[in-house]
């Protein structure tokens, strides 16, 4: 009886040993050679995930994106809760896997293993420039040089941000769902409170707490993990005190390659939102958008990545009260006009 394959190994001594000969071969470049191998793999070993997502990069790679399908809803079965984040790669190539964000437990693995480089392979060698964006954005917005109220960093990983806002929020919590990515984050004693979650179900299991409003949300670079954006923008929102703001950045969709697309998964496996619809999501959760500007976000292979930097705020009672009554009117003139 053949043992029982984990995610990181296949638990067979010449399964791995096949499997790192074809890692060698596709990283040679001679990737139909690697998937032979890796087929060979899985004759040993038929349910390690690893080894199908590999076979599925493989098979892409060398233009066979049929059988490329097919192995990542292999390594899909093998690895339910998709720590290898299998459904992004098939959601690349099937438009009927179709993925409205990554998979959490594929993120927490993720950054994970990034953690202990993650502030000098970002600051350093690609230039993230994120956090400081949103502050500089906010501090022009807010006016004041201190006092920001209470903050919530979603998605704070290492706390970068945190270092970025310079200590101007009165109270500063951070969420992630790496435990990696806090454990550093807690060693800079930037922030007043730390929590492992995922982003949406923090915010709704605050609202459900009634817990204290926020007067700024942050998000940097983290909304890159999601195609629809509407759930999370509409329950931080609702965690926003009146006049309170969220800023957040997003990889800018080229409105050339896809002028009617809202969002699309690129090759990076991270998600790409158009301006038009960045602007349109913050305002159908009742947002006011103060600010959508164009930003270099950071470098990918030298390439500089084009994003948007939006800041939208919830309107004080007086401002929503004004807005409501303008409805009203305009929808009376509508019906008079018929």
């Amino acid at each position: 009886m053949s043992p029982t394959p984990s995610i990181q190994s296949s638990g067979d001594l010449i399964a791995d040993r096949r499997y790192a000969f074809a890692a060698a071969l596709s990283e040679a470049g001679d990737h139909l050679a690697a998937a032979d191998l890796l087929r060979q793999t899985l004759e040993l070993t038929p349910h390690w995930a690893v080894a199908w997502r590999a076979l599925g990069r493989a098979l892409s790679a060398g233009g066979e994106m049929a059988g490329a399908a097919a192995a990542y809803r292999k390594a899909l079965a093998a690895d339910p809760d998709d720590q290898l984040g299998a459904s992004l790669e098939l959601a690349r190539l099937d438009a009927g896997a179709a993925v409205n964000a990554a998979p959490p437990a594929w993120i927490a693995a993720l950054f994970d293993a990034y953690a202990p480089t993650f502030d000098n392979a970002l600051v350093e060698t690609l230039d993230y420039r994120a956090p400081q964006l949103i502050a500089a954005r906010l501090a022009a917005l807010i006016g004041r040089p201190a006092g920001w109220g209470r903050a919530l960093d979603l998605g704070c990983g290492t706390g970068l941000m945190a270092e970025a806002l310079a200590r101007r929020a009165g109270w500063l919590e951070g969420v992630d769902l790496s435990a990696g990515m806090l454990e550093a984050a807690r060693a800079k004693s930037l922030y007043d409170a730390l929590d492992q979650d995922d982003l949406h179900a923090a915010l709704i299991r605050r609202s459900m707490a009634d817990a204290p409003a926020f007067d700024i949300i942050l998000a940097a670079d983290v909304l890159i993990y999601a195609g629809d954006l509407a759930p999370i923008a509409t329950a931080a929102a609702a965690q926003l005190a009146p006049g309170g703001r969220i800023a957040v950045t997003l990889e800018a969709l080229e409105p050339d390659l896809a002028p009617d697309v809202d969002w699309r998964l690129r090759e990076s496996l991270r998600f790409a939102h158009s301006r038009a619809y960045a602007r349109r999501v913050f305002t159908q959760a009742g947002l006011q958008v103060d600010a959508l500007d164009a930003v270099t976000l950071r470098l990918d292979r030298g390439e500089p990545v084009a994003g948007w930097l939006v800041v939208a705020r919830r309107p004080e009672a007086a401002e929503a009260a004004d807005a409501a009554g303008c409805g009203v009117a305009k929808a009376a003139a509508e019906r008079a006009a018929h």
